[in-house]
């Protein structure tokens, strides 16, 4: 199959049949690999081809998961990337077009990119590889970001089938005034929906993209500490198989409380042992998790025993402990004063980047958790669906009335930098 000129370097196409047998036979932890390669294909007749013979399998295949990655396949298909603009070169990113000489290349042949040392990095430690390659690296060139942390989320719908997870929501949803109005089993049906995404991102998936782009990405793979010890380890082991330098939790959607949680020792133990980053959602979650009553579990707070045992494990709390659509700053306090407790937790601005135009909360900052471990972060492709593009929130941050320049260059990077080890080689 013929390969789009803006993809530069990357091997030969799948034949149409390795295509299809992979989508539909691959592990269902392998989400997005073939997927990306969609994304290339040039040929029109192709593209249609394998609309046709992706259809017929569609309704017969019986793992949810296969069956999403089938969707987001077809997805792909019919909504290919237009490759205006930007070439992406596989290992390097995304390039105006006019910056690379591609006339004069062999084809596969990676063109020689001049690049000037980055005086000033900017990292964003919270996206979401859910975009094509393409799409994804223009908009981080366009922005100046130089790095960033993507992040795979370990989530399972059938834990809602589980009797202890159905009393654990029960326990925190009766009483609350949205009982009245939608039932227990309704609301547990809305939270099985929201836990599984055609989007969803794995581990596999993530080490992927860290593969293929090294210089420019940082791994982190995820865990559901709900889950038994021979779960939790198996997937420890395939986090430090897969070379990733983290770990995504979610609380409040893998249903553990983190002072309680048994396997929350096992996990630091890890961490301490690889040097990984706890990367933990703090705030309330989306869609059913907007409830404060089904998120409680993602209070900074219940961190405090476990930072305090493991003073040598970094734990960076997203969201600044911020989100939330109904009550906005939701639990800030309970992230700052934890991390002017505790010099090993960090917290990022995804999706709450808004609390920095506060004069108030930045003094607030500056007095207990401090610049020097706040993150830049933007939960993306989230603002795209806002309209608000990754250069926007960078250009933010510059021109930040409240911080100091040492201090917005902490945060676009120089934290990151320094608690990644960017550039030690």
């Amino acid at each position: 199959m013929k390969q789009k000129r803006c993809y530069v370097g990357f091997p030969p196409l799948p034949s149409r049949e390795q295509i299809v047998h992979a989508l539909v036979s691959d592990p269902p932890d392998v989400r997005w690999r073939v997927v990306r390669d969609l994304f290339r294909i040039e040929d029109t007749e192709a593209v249609e081809d394998l609309i046709g013979r992706l259809d017929a399998y569609l309704n017969d295949l019986e793992d949810f998961r296969v069956k999403y990655r089938v969707t987001i396949a077809l997805q792909a298909l019919h909504h290919p990337d237009r490759c205006e603009d930007y070439v992406l070169v596989k290992g390097k990113g995304a390039f105006p077009e006019e910056e690379l000489n591609l006339p004069s290349r062999e084809p596969g042949e990676i063109p020689e990119i001049s690049s000037e040392p980055n005086f000033f990095p900017v990292v964003d430690f919270h996206i979401h590889p859910k975009m094509p390659d393409r799409r994804f690296f223009s908009d981080m060139k366009e922005a100046g970001v130089s790095h960033a942390v993507i992040l795979a989320t370990d989530t399972d719908p059938h834990d809602v089938d589980r009797p202890e997870i159905v009393d654990r929501v029960r326990k925190n949803y009766e009483g609350t005034v949205h009982c009245q109005r939608l039932p227990l089993d309704r609301m547990l049906r809305q939270i099985r929906a929201s836990l599984y995404s055609p989007t969803h991102v794995t581990n596999h998936d993530v080490a992927d993209w860290a593969k293929d782009y090294p210089e420019q990405l940082i791994g982190f793979g995820s865990v559901n500490l709900s889950k038994d010890r021979a779960y939790v380890e198996e997937k420890l082991e395939e986090v430090k198989r897969l070379k990733l330098r983290g770990i995504k939790l979610l609380p409040y959607s893998q249903f553990f409380d983190p002072s309680e949680n048994e396997n929350v020792g096992l996990l630091f133990e890890y961490c301490r042992e690889y040097g990984w980053i706890v990367l933990s959602h703090s705030g309330c979650g989306a869609g059913p998790f907007e409830i404060l009553e089904l998120s409680r579990d993602a209070n900074p707070a219940l961190w405090e025993p476990v930072v305090k045992k493991f003073p040598d494990v970094p734990l960076v709390l997203a969201h600044c402990g911020a989100y939330s659509t109904h009550v906005p700053g939701i639990w800030l306090q309970e992230a700052v004063q934890l991390g002017k407790k505790y010099r090993n937790v960090y917290a990022d601005l995804a999706a709450v980047d808004w609390i920095l135009d506060r004069e108030i909360v930045v003094k607030e900052i500056r007095k207990t958790i401090g610049f020097d471990r706040i993150l830049f972060g933007t939960d993306y492709p989230l603002p795209l669906t806002a309209g608000v593009s990754l250069s926007y929130l960078v250009g933010s941050i510059k021109a930040n009335r409240f911080l100091t320049d040492k201090e917005k260059r902490r945060v676009l990077g120089g934290n990151a930098v320094r608690l990644l080890n960017i550039g030690s080689g």
